[in-house]
């Protein structure tokens, strides 16, 4: 049976406001969806998808995760994630074997994920479309014909040591205190997806197929395909491959086994690790959400977005009235279960103020409980939506075929229909109309008096500091309760003044053209460079790049304040605006501005549409007469670096990057401030260096359609007198060269953790840029095959090999762990696999390569950001646009010769640092 459809549930509506998408692919609207199911119970979604000729993406989705496992199946789900890929009744010598033969790699073309309630296969043939039978065949084969032996189970638990071994660490510790904590009282904390290294090591096979044969049955799976296909002909290829399979039901499953235990109780809890730098203290409340579900419980998700998102903005404008040593309080609510969510409030503390933290935390949620959330908010928020909503309604939902892949895929994992953005517009208009304050402050007070209640401490570092008793706090909370509060300040109108205007014109002394590249080149009066590159990829906006020799490592800057300088003065408002008022007049302006610093350069990025061209300027412009730091930022900043300094105290992370920078530089770049320095800063200091990053000459960059004279109008009022100084050049901070190699016991827990780098001269050229990118995919895939195939030492490597064109330099990095045991032998082998991955490299892989880099590159023409990258580049290296005129021909760079040559480049014993972390002693 089946049954056509657009997927025309309703999903949760979202208001988004990001930066418009950087690449033009080809698009489409919501493809009509065929569903079916068949005699056996397998439920298929097809969605067909002809805007990328020959492409396809298949999942399969069977619906058994960790919770589904007994106690003495710890980890099993996922180990027979692994298992299926090897024997199997028509392919022995294993799925993953049968597939490598036709061409297909681990990772770009299959792969697999397990967690608490389903393992999910996901395959992209290749040869795409063509493909789709292979890959059907081998999901039956995976899913109702693994053999699951003990002799590739024995061989393949080495890999899944390495996958737990990998995953160890300060986050994965941190997650599993917060796990026990806010998932108590379900299967969820005993139930960790990887399992634990006694079931990895021990589990035998026989416990392996008794959880494949009990839960691998057709009844229980899903299967999605996307893409350029007729849904007839794939049917067809389902049946052939799966009809045939026994109806088989699994068994039935209780909704207790995915949802907390709630209960009236109050908990206390302390997180804290030696390597975490967090300080905050939450209250977090968890309740039952199952009336959300589904179609009907739109208009209640929709009320739970409207509340967070006016409670967020109330919680901001309180910022300014909490002590010194507190920091931002947010609110954040997530799910716990199918419908057991979490709400809290989240409280940032410097070290040693946990209790006047806590005595915040509970003031504001007297405040809110006491007076609600604001009227005058709830309205533009709901104004905010309702515009949004509108605008949706207006047009189909149109997407690339990647993004619809992503898109449904979500949608189709969570059993959920989707819904178009059209559809979801049309819902938020009529269902807004119904939702009023008192359903607001309603849903506000269910979540805050929920009666399943903890409160969290996360303590950085090494700190000592000892929780208090829930009856202590329950005192707390008494007392509190008594005071006198009064309501949050309301939000201050925006007084309806023009931005500050200052003086900063100037002329265009000198136009220098490049026709075939479609650039001018000007010269300002203040001596900045204007490169204008007329392009119809441009569209209706401009794009803005200004560039100056001003890092934080250059001359003359305190480098640790002139970092905070910069990522502190894109927050900041001219006079006579409020920081609030300044970021909303540019989301209505639809205008950004990003400012970026790296240690010997400054970027600010930026764009508008064409007709808000001065006002993209004027915004620049102000950042160098009338800009302000924002205050709340520069506490948040204080806060963070005072929690990394602390945490960095006897912190094996901080040893082990002090030996990294020593072994590599031979120091570090800058030094973290201590404490005196952090309680002594102040705006004015971060002004003071901001006023010399921002006097150092620029180069703008821009790509826009429009007339000249539009531009160079703009240009000459708001750019061409801006006071310039003098350049702030840095002194290079390069790796050292030679060989060098340490071993230290610095590592918590039981793996090895080996890092390795490299580099060799190389001057930069685009054609010598695009061989090294070549190069790199095809070593990457030869380190995998020699360390996780041959080795079985690894689950996964990092490997980020690239031609640094600031540097001229080829530099790589590779990163890897395993047990301890095995660290030195791997090293040699990962040497060994280097020197001779060059002669690995033959025609078919090299031709296979190119022809992937001719697709994207196609793609790549579309795409505004590659083209303004590459007229970067070209002035850094070349002082003109050349570079441009190139681009077509950098494909007949990728020759079997060329791409071996910079392969045998990639390593330089000569320029070799190898660091291996091994664990610490025990005592």
């Amino acid at each position: 049976m089946c049954k056509r459809r657009g997927l025309a549930g309703v999903a949760l509506f979202l208001l988004v406001l990001s930066q418009p998408v950087l690449s033009e692919d080809a698009k489409t609207t919501l493809p009509v969806v065929t569903e079916g199911v068949l005699d056996n119970g397998l439920q298929y979604t097809l969605a067909p998808i002809k805007s990328d000729a020959g492409r396809i993406d298949i999942r399969l989705s069977v619906e058994a995760g960790s919770l589904d496992e007994t106690d003495e199946q710890s980890g099993v789900a996922h180990m027979v994630e692994h298992l299926v890929f090897r024997g199997s009744d028509a392919w022995p010598e294993g799925v993953s074997a049968a597939l490598a033969k036709k061409g297909w790699s681990r990772g770009a073309n299959y792969n697999a994920v397990t967690n608490y309630e389903r393992t999910q296969f996901m395959m992209s043939p290749p040869d795409g479309v063509k493909g789709l039978d292979l890959a059907l065949q081998a999901l039956a084969q995976m899913t109702a014909h693994a053999r699951i032996t003990q002799p590739d189970l024995d061989d393949e638990r080495k890999v899944i040591l390495e996958e737990w071994r990998g995953k160890l660490g300060v986050a994965a510790r941190m997650n599993q205190q917060r796990i026990a904590a806010l998932r108590a009282d379900s299967p969820y904390p005993d139930r960790p997806t990887i399992g634990n290294v006694e079931s990895i090591e021990h589990t035998p096979a026989a416990t392996l197929k008794a959880f494949y044969q009990r839960w691998y049955h057709p009844d229980n799976m899903r299967l999605l395909i996307i893409g350029d296909f007729e849904p007839e002909k794939v049917k067809a290829l389902i049946t052939k491959h799966f009809a045939g399979l026994p109806a088989i039901a699994v068994p039935v499953r209780q909704e207790s086994q995915y949802n907390q235990q709630l209960k009236k109780q109050f908990r206390v809890i302390h997180l804290q690790d030696s390597e975490s730098g967090g300080s905050q203290v939450s209250w977090v409340n968890r309740f039952d959400e199952k009336q959300m579900q589904g179609t009907e419980g739109y208009r209640d998700r929709l009320i739970n977005q409207i509340t967070l998102t006016v409670l967020s903005r109330q919680l901001k404008r309180q910022q300014s009235a909490l002590p010194d040593s507190i920091g931002n309080i947010v609110a954040r609510k997530s799910e716990t279960g199918r419908s057991t969510v979490a709400f809290g409030l989240f409280v940032d503390v410097m070290p040693g103020d946990f209790q006047l933290g806590l005595a915040t935390l509970i003031r504001e949620r007297e405040r809110l409980m006491r007076y609600g959330l604001s009227v005058d908010d709830f309205a533009r928020v709901k104004s905010d939506i309702l515009d949004a909503a509108k605008r949706l309604e207006e047009k189909p939902e149109n997407r690339t075929f990647s993004e619809w892949v992503q898109t449904l895929a979500i949608a189709w994992q969570q059993n959920q229909p989707y819904a178009d953005a059209q559809q979801r517009g049309v819902r938020a208009v009529a269902e807004l109309k119904t939702i009023d304050m008192a359903d607001i402050n309603t849903r506000l007070n269910t979540w805050l008096q929920a009666t399943d209640q903890l409160v969290q401490f996360s303590v950085p570092g090494r700190y000592v500091y000892s929780v208090p008793l829930p009856s202590e706090i329950q005192r707390m909370v008494t007392t509190i309760a008594g005071e006198p509060l009064t309501p949050v300040a309301k939000e201050k109108t925006s007084v309806s003044v023009p931005l500050p205007e200052h003086d900063t014109s100037g002329k265009r002394t000198s136009v220098k053209n490049f026709p075939t590249e479609s650039v001018q080149e000007w010269r300002l009066s203040n001596g900045d460079r204007v490169v204008w590159m007329k392009t119809p990829l441009a569209k209706d906006r401009i794009w803005f790049q200004a560039q100056s020799e001003a890092g934080y490592l250059g001359r003359g800057l305190n480098a640790w304040q002139a970092q905070l300088a910069a990522q502190l003065a894109g927050f900041g408002a001219p006079t006579g605006w409020t920081d609030d008022g300044y970021v909303q007049w540019k989301r209505d302006q639809e205008l950004w501005l990003n400012i970026s610093q790296q240690p010997d350069t400054l970027e600010v990025t930026g764009s508008a549409p064409y007709k808000r061209l001065d006002s993209l300027l004027h915004a620049y412009q102000l950042l160098h007469t009338d800009n302000h730091m924002n205050a709340a930022s520069l506490k948040s900043s204080v806060m963070m670096l005072a929690r990394r300094r602390l945490m960095q105290e006897g912190s094996l992370f901080a040893l082990r990057q002090m030996e990294v920078t020593e072994l590599r530089y031979g120091g570090p770049a800058l030094e973290l401030p201590d404490a005196t320095q952090l309680s002594a800063l102040n705006s004015e200091q971060l002004t003071t260096q901001w006023k010399k990053i921002s006097a150092a000459p620029v180069t703008y960059f821009v790509m826009a359609n429009l007339p000249e004279a539009t531009l160079r109008q703009a240009v000459e009022r708001y750019l061409a007198g801006i006071k310039r100084g003098a350049g702030l050049p840095a002194e290079p901070y390069l790796a050292l060269p030679g060989h060098r190699e340490r071993r230290s016991q610095l590592n918590k827990e039981p793996k090895a953790e080996v890092r390795l780098w490299s580099f060799s001269n190389e001057v930069w050229s685009p054609e010598r840029a695009a061989q090294v990118s070549i190069a790199k995919n095809l070593v990457n895939r030869h380190l995998k095959n020699v360390l996780r195939d041959d080795a079985r030492g690894i689950y996964s490597l990092s490997l980020e090999t690239v031609l640094n064109d600031k540097t001229n330099r080829i530099e790589t990095e590779l990163r890897f762990s395993t047990s301890p045991e095995r660290a030195a032998e791997l090293v040699q082998i990962a040497k060994k696999a280097f020197k001779n991955a060059d002669s690995q490299i033959n025609d078919r892989t090299v031709q296979e390569m190119k022809a992937s880099f001719q697709r994207a590159e196609t793609s790549r023409q579309h795409d505004y950001y590659t083209l303004q990258r590459r007229l970067i580049l070209s002035y850094r290296h070349y002082d003109n646009p050349g570079y441009l005129s190139r681009v077509s021909s950098l494909d007949k760079a990728i020759t079997t010769d060329g791409v071996r040559a910079v392969a045998s480049r990639i390593y330089n014993p000569d320029n070799l640092v190898i660091y291996t972390v091994l664990p610490q002693e025990t005592k």
